[in-house]
């Protein structure tokens, strides 16, 4: 099955460097298991350039995916431009299966559906296991409504299926790196940068944060894996900057501890930045030589009020 992964151009994030972008780490995540899976996998990542939408239109139609999916990474202002991307796709390619996945979709899945016909199938939650099992259905012509962690249309009617399992094992799914030309993509002055994750969730119930209905619970992967692609990425792609996507990776002190000295045990030279609680830099008062050591740079720190 021939598999289109967009990446919409964004019109606002918060963090945005001008002229420099951050690889989409959430496609990336879901394109290495179907990847793995056998399945003819492309991303088009319309958010270098920003491409125009008659480009956009243009290289989706030029690809003729029989899959198409769409999503971005939180950001809830994106959705109006996945609304009108979608629509061209549809009238361009009517038999395209157009799935949208991530944070915004997850959470507002009812009135998608409701208003926007041309979206078929909504992925809710983590990605990389559900959609697997979608694009199996989908092959099969099976029932949609066996797959847990989706919302489609069917007679009329909205269904919402289970929430999918959560994925307790982080390292059971690779990111697909080769989806995209590592190259292209700079942070923080001009560094050749990706984004990362350490870990997912937050066991904290900050009043400023929307990420604890979607990321339930706190897992991390194993420290001296991550340590180790990161090595792997420096060494052999020339990534200097690693943003984490973490909401919070500093939750255990002995697990980031690990962490750190794994990244100083590879003897690399890189930049780590990310967002963490100012409560976790207090603790670690006595490991802050650590992050320094394993390159640590800046960390936001979100505080209510």
């Amino acid at each position: 099955m021939r598999i289109l992964i967009v990446n919409p151009p964004h019109p606002a994030i918060g963090s945005r460097i001008p002229q420099e972008h951050l690889p989409p780490l959430g496609l990336l995540c879901v394109g290495g298991p179907l990847l793995d899976a056998g399945y003819d996998v492309t991303l088009l990542d319309a958010e270098l350039g920003p491409l125009s939408y008659d480009e956009i239109v243009r290289q989706v139609v030029t690809h003729r995916p029989q899959v198409l999916l769409i999503g971005h990474s939180g950001s809830t202002s994106a959705h109006p431009i996945v609304v009108e991307l979608t629509c061209r796709f549809r009238k361009e390619l009517p038999g395209l299966k157009i799935i949208y996945g991530g944070v915004f979709p997850t959470y507002h899945f009812q009135d998608i559906l409701t208003q926007e016909a041309q979206i078929d199938v909504i992925v809710r939650g983590e990605g990389e296991d559900t959609v697997l099992k979608l694009i199996a259905a989908i092959e099969a012509n099976d029932d949609l409504s066996m797959v847990e962690g989706i919302a489609f249309r069917c007679g009329g009617r909205i269904i919402e299926t289970p929430p999918a399992r959560m994925i307790h094992d982080l390292d059971a799914y690779r990111v697909g790196w080769e989806l995209v030309d590592l190259k292209k993509y700079s942070y923080y002055g001009g560094k050749q940068a990706v984004v990362i994750q350490l870990s997912r969730g937050c066991p904290h119930l900050c009043n400023y944060c929307g990420q604890r209905g979607f990321w339930a619970h706190w897992r991390h992967r194993n420290p001296r894996t991550l340590a180790k692609e990161i090595a792997w990425l420096h060494r052999t792609h020339g990534v200097e900057l690693f943003n984490l996507a973490d909401e919070n990776p500093t939750v255990s002190k002995a697990i980031w501890r690990e962490f750190c000295e794994a990244i100083i045990a590879e003897n690399i030279q890189v930049t780590i930045i990310g967002s963490t609680r100012a409560d976790d830099i207090v603790r670690d008062a006595d490991i802050l030589h650590l992050y320094r050591k394993a390159g640590v740079e800046r960390f936001l720190l979100g505080m209510e009020f």
